[in-house]
């Protein structure tokens, strides 16, 4: 293994050539799910591999006089590289479990699937996840079902998804409990533990990890959205080798439970537990009462629901609403359990120890350093047990380990090498974690800090003074996490904007934020969750922990009625980002890498050449500007060779009287000189690289109508993009709940794929929730143009939430009749067929039915028939209308049901393929197979969502 050159705080550190291997097999991994991403990455390994060895490589006489060795040396290692390249990726692949029915036959998956019957699904609980909105996921394995009395096992695991009311848990009590399969058997210590005051309470426990619970439900097999480049939650669970799910409501369906739970995972429970009610009893004292007659009431109540997520990682009583208001204040990494609440506890226990050990015949026999590490480790496992070992807290914890036994055994401790480790020791651990969105943002999150700090450094020396005073201290410090937010934020970027759409500027909220969490909240609250412990022996102790809990409280509670305030002056609002293709995430990524190497060789070196030259130099502002684009690439050059030894340049033009320290001279002149232009070389392509999917994408599209039929479940979502670079949405899908909003989830990233958010129409069929619900979030933050619908107007929930889309867009609803003409570009026009404005139809059968036309001076053709949800009615008055239905593409009305079953119709349209937009094995079953024989008969290509994902069609 070699050895790391030492560094000072302003440099970086070289990697190691094990760390080249592990990059090498994560690079392999990433290659079982998206294998032309992992090729890039390998090929840039290797780039980057040979760069760095290159320009750290010292020459000795030795390796002169034997170079051979020294190549076959490096190109052994290439080997190793790609070897472990490919053990990476046949090992992803093994673990990537496969899906046990085949998503383009329905007929492999189980009857009981098929008839969407309810059945007694059983199963062990192997992890338990909380989510806002009063949402819990279980994920069972060891799962079977029960029909006609028949047990039949599951191949795969289920997330079981619980939406509970607030008194659901209380319910459970009334389940039936028996004794060998209702009743939840403890082991023997937990059971002694709790046999006189706990008892009668794990029976309001939530379920927990061991346990084996039956539940009546549906089953379902988890397919998930499949539209091009976007997240899709199938892959996401088929990651954890989940492939199947049930949802239950409330105290509608109780489960019987039973099983082991061993005695640590009943202490978490009983701990979360007793806080949550400490937490409840809080709300209704004297102390909060007067606080909430100060503060917002609704602000101070979302801040005693969030402790639990602070302390256990808990969001079960958190609004969905409030954590996105953190989401674009750029706070929420703050409330999710991460490596900073495990670095505030690690100084919380430092602190501590400051205080409690003062006797210096202890140092005699250990180091400070080293007696805190020990006292360190203890803690930060009790902490990583108590929020549950989540991925980003096992992450930090494993950092925290390397770095502390490399100071045990006296070893140099490099920053970068604790998240190496942490890296290697959970993909083999778990291959497929490489693919857990929370370990990438928090190894990102270390790789950002890794490069901030030695520029931190030098800004610090110019900016900011040395003095040493209390407010110089707290100013370098404020500094710090400005600089370090910034530059997480900038190696997030791609990442943040491909999984979430949205990007926020309140970066500088953590600069008061993060230090009052760390220094107040975090310690305050750690405190009550130790007297909360001791309360649940001593219950005279629990009015000091509510004590605690409450002054914790007071900060959050100024936060959240600060970002309310932000929130209706509209500071808040998201800016919504182009969503990149693969090769910019790549490309970015390589730009940083190669930017880093580039000024280990020169760049400290150019910006002083180049700021001399522009501040003084350059006589001209013409000349300046060419100074500065020129001198990175080509001044140096110049200048190495006017200030060379004249005795490297004899070496060089006389190579037979080059020997000893001469030839290595020369040597290394060389070696640094094309490591030079390899760095530069590799920078502008990487750059280059940035622009490249976005040309092919404006080409691919040019001189051609897209037309995208989103997969959005069971609903239907249109969108289509013109030569003229304009677009056009045509309904947004929706579902029934409220929780998962469509527009947000699928809608707006499909518009921003590598495209601005600018619509110049957003058209509305008619206003049933699976149609239109989607559009609330494109037409509040997209730049919408236009809103287009028919008369009809929604009710309820869904007219409010309409209502303040538009107000918040400053738009006006246009209705559209039979007759109407949307002009598009010169030869692109949008015909509106239907309803006529006389019409006395309602409902489905009033919806808008639109035809894409292309015109010339020849005549004009239909390109694609939109139809809405109408159904035979509607289509009567559409055929007597006798207007022209020919087109290429038709769009099946009502998602293909049978109450639109039309062949006449199907006649007069005439279409080459008829796209069906439905949910893999919706309710309703859509589409009807009288529909589907009929267009097989004529011939008619036909394509759906539940089958094929999203369609995308060029439209000639």
């Amino acid at each position: 293994m070699e050895r790391t050159t030492q560094h000072d705080s302003t440099s970086y550190p070289s990697l190691l050539t094990w760390h080249w291997y592990l990059l090498a097999w994560g690079a392999g991994l990433w290659g079982a799910r998206y294998f032309l991403p992992s090729l890039a990455a390998l090929a840039s390994i290797i780039f980057f591999y040979v760069l760095t060895r290159l320009l750290s490589h010292q020459p000795s006489k030795e390796n002169i006089s034997s170079p051979i060795l020294a190549t076959t040396q490096r190109m052994v290692r290439l080997c190793v590289v790609f070897t472990i390249f490919i053990l990476g990726l046949q090992v992803g692949t093994a673990t990537l479990a496969k899906r046990p029915f085949d998503i383009s036959k329905p007929e492999t998956l189980p009857q009981i699937v098929l008839d969407k019957k309810y059945t007694q699904v059983t199963g062990t609980i192997r992890e338990v996840i909380t989510s806002p909105d009063r949402r819990i996921k279980f994920i069972l394995t060891d799962a079977s079902y029960t029909s006609e009395g028949e047990e039949t096992p599951i191949s795969g695991d289920i997330v079981w998804t619980w939406a509970n009311r607030k008194d659901a848990w209380n319910k459970q009590q009334k389940a039936t409990i028996t004794s060998t399969k209702g009743a939840t058997k403890l082991q023997p210590s937990a059971q002694d533990t709790f046999s006189a005051s706990g008892s009668s309470t794990i029976e309001q426990l939530r379920p927990m990890v061991g346990e084996t619970v039956s539940i009546r439900a549906k089953l379902a097999p988890i397919v998930g959205f499949r539209n091009k480049s976007l997240w899709n939650s199938g892959d996401y669970w088929q990651n954890r080798g989940i492939f199947w799910r049930i949802y239950t409501w409330g105290d509608k369906s109780i489960p019987t439970r039973s099983g082991n739970v061993s005695f640590w995972t009943l202490w978490r429970e009983k701990m979360r537990f007793h806080v949550s009610q400490q937490l409840k009893e809080l709300e209704h004292t004297s102390a909060i009462q007067k606080l909430s007659s100060v503060f917002d009431a609704n602000a101070l109540n979302d801040a005693l629901d969030i402790i639990p997520a602070l302390l256990f990682g808990d969001k079960y009583n958190l609004s969905s609403k409030r954590y996105t208001q953190l989401s674009h204040a750029s706070l929420s990494h703050s409330f999710a359990l991460s490596g900073m609440h495990l670095a505030i506890v690690a100084l919380s226990i430092s602190f501590l120890l400051t205080l409690c050990v003062r006797q210096a015949n202890i140092y005699e026999l250990i180091s400070r350093p080293k007696l805190f590490a020990l006292g360190i480790l203890p803690a930060a496992a009790v902490y990583v047990w108590i929020g549950g070992g989540s991925p980003s807290l096992v992450r930090a914890f494993i950092m925290l380990c390397c770095w502390c036994v490399l100071l045990l055994f006296n070893r140099p401790k490099v920053f970068m090498d604790g998240l190496f480790w942490a890296i290697a020791i959970m993909t083999i651990a778990d291959p497929l974690i490489v693919f857990d969105l929370r370990l990438q943002l928090s190894a990102l999150a270390i790789v950002a800090m890794i490069i901030a700090l030695p520029m931190l450094s030098v800004l610090k020396e110019y900016l900011l003074p040395k003095k040493t005073t209390r407010f110089q201290r707290i100013k370098r410090a404020m500094f710090d996490i400005l600089v370090i937010s910034i530059a997480i934020q900038l190696v997030l970027l791609p990442v943040t904007i491909w999984n979430f759409n949205e990007l926020s500027l309140w970066n500088v909220l953590n600069v008061l934020w993060l230090p009052l969490l760390g220094m107040v909240i975090m310690p305050v609250l750690l405190l009550g969750l130790i007297t909360a412990c001791i309360s649940m022996a001593l219950p005279v102790v629990a009015p000091i922990s509510e004590a605690f809990f409450a002054v914790a409280a007071v900060p959050v509670t100024v936060l959240f009625a600060f970002l309310d305030d932000m929130d209706k002056a509209g500071f808040l609002r998201p800016i919504i980002m182009n969503r990149p293709h693969w090769i910019e995430i790549f490309a970015w990524y390589g730009c940083i890498v190669s930017a880093l190497v580039w000024w280990k060789i020169e760049g400290k070196e150019v910006m002083q050449a180049l700021y001399t030259s522009l501040s003084e130099g350059a006589p001209t502002w013409e000349n300046k500007l060419f100074t500065a684009v020129g001198l990175p690439l080509i001044g140096d050059d110049i200048e190495q060779r006017e200030t060379e030894p004249p005795f490297v340049m004899r070496n060089i033009e006389d190579s037979t009287h080059c020997a000893g320290k001469g030839i290595i001279q020369c040597k290394q002149s060389t070696r640094s000189a094309l490591s030079r232009w390899a760095a530069r070389l590799a920078l502008s392509c990487f750059v280059l690289l940035l622009f490249i999917p976005d040309a092919l994408h404006a080409y691919k599209g040019k001189h051609r109508t897209r037309l995208n039929v989103l997969d959005v479940g069971q609903g239907q979502s249109l969108l289509l993009t013109f030569p003229n670079d304009k677009r056009m949405l045509i309904d947004g899908g929706g579902f029934p709940s409220r929780t998962f909003d469509v527009g947000h989830a699928i809608i707006m990233p499909c518009i921003t794929r590598q495209h601005d958010a600018a619509l110049q129409w957003v058209i509305s069929t008619h206003p049933d929730a699976d149609h239109l619900r989607g559009l609330f979030y494109p037409i509040k933050y997209a730049d919408v143009k236009g809103y287009f619908a028919a008369e009809a107007t929604p009710e309820g929930w869904n007219k409010k939430q309409l209502t303040q889309a538009l107000a918040s867009a400053g738009l006006k609803k246009q209705v559209l009749s039979a007759g109407d003409v949307l002009t598009i570009s010169e030869n692109l026009e949008l015909e509106v067929l239907h309803p006529n404005e006389n019409s006395q139809l309602d409902g489905n059968n009033k919806s808008l039915v639109l035809r894409l036309v292309r015109h010339s001076g020849t005549g004009r053709k239909g390109l694609a028939l939109i139809t809405g949800d109408i159904e035979l009615k509607g289509i009567q008055e559409l055929m007597e209308s006798k207007v022209d239905l020919r087109a290429d593409i038709l769009i099946l009305p009502h998602h293909g049901s049978e109450s639109s079953y039309s062949p006449t119709f199907y006649d007069a349209v005439n279409p080459k393929i008829a796209i069906v937009s439905c949910g893999f094995l919706n309710k309703y079953k859509f589409p009807s197979s009288t529909v589907m024989n009929e267009l097989h008969r004529k011939g008619i290509q036909t394509v759906t969502t539940a089958q094929k994902g999203e369609v995308e069609l060029f439209l000639k």
